[in-house]
């Protein structure tokens, strides 16, 4: 968005920012065949997600977040 000089107004911080903690660890490139269907629901998911709190609209980025909210039920799928 843009002031009346012009200027690029700042975006206000959202609650689900200010709790984002940034984790260091290192990355893999990788390619994923998907479902058209489950594809364009991620993609659209990312997009919105993008338009509420910024940022790109990043599908390996919502993946990371469903897979860490998930991450206790897969471990637990691996244990047996």
């Amino acid at each position: 968005m843009i002031d009346i000089i012009g200027r690029m107004a700042k975006r206000k911080t959202t609650v689900s920012e200010t709790k984002r903690v940034p984790i260091e660890r290192t990355h893999r490139t990788t390619g994923i065949n998907l479902p058209a269907d489950v594809w364009e629901l991620l993609n659209r998911v990312a997009f919105q997600r993008s338009k509420l709190y910024g940022g790109r609209a990043i599908v390996s980025a919502l993946l990371v977040d469903l897979v860490e909210r998930h991450r206790k039920e897969l471990e637990k799928e691996l244990a047996g």
